[in-house]
């Protein structure tokens, strides 16, 4: 019996099967790690890691050792734009999950728009990190917020209140 993936490639060159071969990998990871991110977000939200004895959701994760603890709540975070209906899991799919964490602090400020979300589409990570304003839209000012390492809760400072303090 035939797999639909071995239909895929029959009668390609090696180098048509082997880049079939790495989308469609890429495709069912993408995919995992959409789920993934789900499970831990359940995971934080529910506390279970308090109940298998770890001090932290922080010590939790590093337990697991899928990634820093910044990479795995950035990939919570493109799980809670999937549940909150700001992007689908099928645009996910179609931008990339690396290109997906770029959209974040604009998606949180609630700026991510449709002509946004088909530019990553249609773009490469560097065009797309480069028109959100070469990095400094792209990720977060480590003084914009911090994120307790108990709970996961994110607080988040306003120019105003880090005023005064310098």
């Amino acid at each position: 019996m035939t797999t639909a993936l071995e239909a895929k490639v029959a009668g390609l060159t090696p180098a048509e099967e082997s880049q079939t071969l790495i989308m469609e990998l890429a495709k069912t990871v993408k995919w995992g790690f959409i789920e993934l991110g789900g499970l831990l977000c359940d995971n934080q939200d529910k506390a279970y890691w308090s109940r298998t004895g770890h001090e932290s959701f922080k010590d939790f994760v590093e337990t697991i050792g899928i990634g820093d603890y910044t990479w795995v709540t950035r990939l919570m975070d493109i799980s809670r734009m999937v549940a909150k209906g700001i992007v689908t899991r099928e645009q996910v799919l179609e931008i990339g999950v690396a290109k997906t964490v770029l959209l974040l602090p604009r998606a949180k400020k609630g700026q991510l728009t449709p002509e946004l979300i088909e530019l990553a589409k249609s773009c490469t990570w560097r065009e797309l990190r480069e028109e959100l304003g070469g990095g400094s839209e792209a990720l977060p000012a480590p003084e914009q917020f911090i994120r307790c390492p108990r709970c996961g809760q994110e607080f988040v400072f306003h120019d105003d209140m880090l005023r005064g303090r310098e």
